[in-house]
């Protein structure tokens, strides 16, 4: 799915776009785009409204934290965001959805 132009996702923050039905986050850190669903892995509520400081988002409900780059929880280690891949050509930035 193509989703967005690559300048439309600010350097190190996010864009909160819907892909095939699906809310998600696309992050931009250091160059590289990455993609998740738009759900806090603790009880599913939307990211998007999260700050952001260093790469890491915090779930403006109950404060999980989230490393922007790999979905890996530094709150609770053994759960993560849901990744989706991603493919930038040019300033295209295509998702591709995880079943």
């Amino acid at each position: 799915h193509l989703v967005c132009r690559l300048d439309e996702i600010p350097q190190g923050g996010i864009s909160a776009v819907v892909v095939g039905g699906q809310n998600v986050i696309l992050s931009r850190q250091e160059g590289v785009v990455s993609c998740f669903q738009n759900a806090c892995a603790h009880l599913g509520m939307e990211l998007d409204g999260g700050s952001i400081e260093d790469g890491i988002i915090t779930c403006p409900y109950h404060g999980f934290r989230y490393d922007l780059s790999s979905g890996e929880c530094l709150t609770a280690p053994e759960v993560a965001l849901q990744s989706h891949a991603v493919r930038v050509i040019g300033n295209r930035v295509e998702v591709r959805l995880s079943s």
